[in-house]
């Protein structure tokens, strides 16, 4: 991921923005270190073991990520600014809303890339240096950077994504991330239909993810997936209800993921649903 310049959000109006290319003499903030950009304390955890091999199943994960900004302040004496009024600006950012949230976003030549969300939990300053400092720490429960906007694939996109040889496997080249990531889709049933299996081959899965409704998905359930870390979801919408189904999820089921590069998913009953969409963001480890 190559990043230009970092810029931070509260309440949707950026309040500081470092360049990683060159100091710009007339900005208010120069950025002297950042920390906690990288993947520190990855955590694995044992979750299953594949049908066919009997490989032990990990999941890969961060811990809460602090993102620690040593900031120097640069008041424009001239428009009689003085070190207080420019330290106010950011104080003013810690809440500037009801959700507290600040945005951290990593720009690559003006175009935002990845993005990552948390609280300012801390807020140091020096008073009595030469160049007076504040040093601000961004926690942020959900560790992983993701990118802006979501891949997304529609009916038409799928079918292309789909194998001649096998129709109802759905390839998808992430070379992008650098780190594994769930994925949602939307599917609308055309045929009374007993389960949803998503699954790694035609026979023999090595893991398979298998949801039985009570009494089976009807034509016109619409099903919502979800597979991604931080918000997981299934449900069907059916006449306007929602029923949510993690409680119909078949024991021993996999949850599915994309891991960076080629990855292959194959849909039992494809020909009994059409797609809405499918769509993921980048991730990454770090910057």
């Amino acid at each position: 991921m190559r990043v230009t310049n970092i810029s931070l959000y509260s309440n949707d109006v950026e309040f500081i923005n470092f360049s990683l290319l060159k100091a710009d003499p007339a900005a208010e903030y120069a950025v002297r270190n950042i920390t906690g950009l990288d993947a520190e304390d990855i955590i694995h955890k044992f979750y299953g073991f594949g049908a066919k091999t009997a490989s032990k199943f990990y999941d890969f994960k961060l811990s809460p990520r602090d993102i620690v900004m040593k900031v120097a302040l640069n008041p424009h004496f001239r428009l009689n600014q003085s070190y207080s009024d420019v330290r106010d600006k950011l104080y003013k950012a810690i809440s500037s809303s009801r959700t507290g949230l600040v945005t951290m976003y990593f720009n690559s030549i003006g175009i935002a890339v990845a993005q990552i969300t948390g609280f300012i939990t801390k807020f140091e300053v020096t008073h009595f240096e030469a160049v007076p400092e504040v040093q601000i720490t961004l926690h942020c429960d959900d560790p992983m950077f993701r990118a802006i906007n979501p891949v997304v694939y529609n009916d038409e996109d799928i079918s292309v994504m789909t194998r001649s040889i096998t129709p109802s496997t759905v390839v998808i080249a992430d070379s992008d991330s650098t780190a594994p990531h769930g994925f949602a889709l939307i599917v609308t049933f055309t045929a009374p239909t007993p389960q949803f299996t998503i699954q790694d081959a035609v026979s023999n899965p090595e893991w398979a993810f298998q949801v039985i409704p009570s009494g089976g998905f009807l034509v016109d359930d619409v099903l919502w997936f979800s597979s991604e870390f931080s918000n997981k979801y299934l449900h069907i919408v059916r006449g306007g209800t929602t029923i949510h189904l993690m409680d119909r999820i078949h024991p021993g089921s996999i949850w599915p993921v994309i891991f960076p590069g080629a990855n292959e998913f194959y849909f039992p009953e494809i020909f009994n649903f059409t797609w809405t969409q499918l769509n993921y963001h980048y991730a990454y480890w770090g910057v």
